[in-house]
């Protein structure tokens, strides 16, 4: 495969492969190998990947020889609860899967963290292999580790870091992703050219229209690059304990809002896209360079929302303080400057109320 790109995730004692390229999913018995004991494959998907690329996942996972074993979620973020969890673990007991085998999460990141997290857990811990078929997985959700599942009080507050084997990224999954999904993709690809990448940033900015039309050779860029980013941050810091806090730029504020709305009710990148312009304004009140027209442009370009908040700011906040990043106060990731991300605490409340204020409805 002449456009097959390779990014190592270089952790010490854990390092594998993300594979990127139209077509790479076909080649998945070439790329990886299953581990060393296993004779079955726990392949987890959920009801429209399985209709769309079901048969393509089982024809590349026969090469593998093994007993393959196929559990069919419905879709969408209502699945990924404690209830699900379980549901998977006894299916994993029921058709015999043991610790030497392999669960092959095929899907978006609601299946990635679902069935990544049935993988650290079951027999305390079976190898995974990520297929994420979402832009936003390919780019973020898949590579790291991070597992988890939603619970009533907030998104995915019950979790463990399991990395997986491998990552499969296949562009030419993304054909068939609808359109407002694949904008929800493109707001973790702006992000990370904001916190770490000029070069995709610009990508992003100047190709918009070849990016939208979802040009594979444009996209197969897109999504190795902004892969790379998440690749470097994970080898640096693997359990979030300093720079991979970088990533959570918008995310205090997205989670929240994703809360309060109903974890259905306002997909992640549209809600991290209104998280990223609050970020923008809080920099602002903070004395950093006044970046928010940038911020505007470049999500209003992929159809993401730049504010509307109906809420008040006080049950954010209350959401906020119950989210896993809360450490002895309420931190932010703001920029700097451009590709200069930094965590601050203790911010002024008269701070938060302004940069709240450019983003309401």
């Amino acid at each position: 495969m002449s456009d097959l790109r390779t990014i190592e995730v270089a952790l010490p004692n854990r390092a594998y492969p993300i594979h990127v390229g139209a077509g790479v999913l076909d080649r998945l018995a070439d790329l990886v190998a299953p581990p060393p004991r296993a004779e079955a494959v726990a392949l987890i998907t959920d009801a429209n990947v399985a209709a769309l690329h079901g048969d393509r996942v089982n024809d590349a996972l026969a090469r593998w020889d093994l007993r393959v074993e196929q559990l069919t979620l419905e879709p969408g973020e209502a699945v990924k609860t404690p209830a699900s969890l379980t549901a998977i673990w006894r299916w994993m007991a029921g058709v015999g899967v043991h610790r030497g085998d392999v669960v092959v999460a095929c899907g978006g990141g609601v299946v990635g963290d679902l069935a990544g997290f049935a993988a650290a857990t079951f027999h305390r811990g079976v190898e995974v292999v990520q297929v994420p078929t979402s832009l936003l997985a390919q780019v973020d959700a898949a590579i790291g580790g991070k597992t988890a599942v939603d619970l009533p009080e907030g998104k995915n507050l019950v979790g463990a870091f399991h990395q997986p084997r491998a990552v499969i990224a296949d562009p030419e999954l993304l054909a068939t992703l609808p359109d407002d999904e694949f904008a929800t993709g493109m707001a973790e690809v702006i992000k990370h050219g904001l916190i770490a990448d000029a070069d995709l940033l610009s990508l992003v900015r100047d190709e918009a229209e070849t990016i939208v039309g979802r040009d594979l050779s444009t996209l197969s860029r897109v999504v190795a690059d902004a892969a790379a980013v998440k690749a470097e941050v994970v080898a640096q810091d693997e359990k979030e304990s300093g720079p991979r806090a970088h990533l959570n730029y918008g995310h205090t504020l997205g989670h929240a809002l994703e809360t309060l709305a109903g974890y259905d009710a306002l997909p992640h990148g549209r809600a991290v896209a209104i998280g990223m312009m609050f970020a923008a304004a809080l920099a602002v009140e903070l004395g950093h360079p006044d970046r928010t027209r940038e911020h505007r442009e470049l999500l209003e370009a992929y159809g993401l929302p730049t504010g509307g908040v109906a809420h008040d700011l006080d049950d954010v906040l209350e959401v906020m303080a119950r989210d896993k990043k809360y450490d002895e106060g309420l931190r932010f990731v703001v920029l700097e400057d451009l590709g200069r991300p930094t965590l601050v605490s203790n911010v002024p409340e008269t701070a938060l109320r302004k940069a709240f204020e450019a983003v309401r409805a």
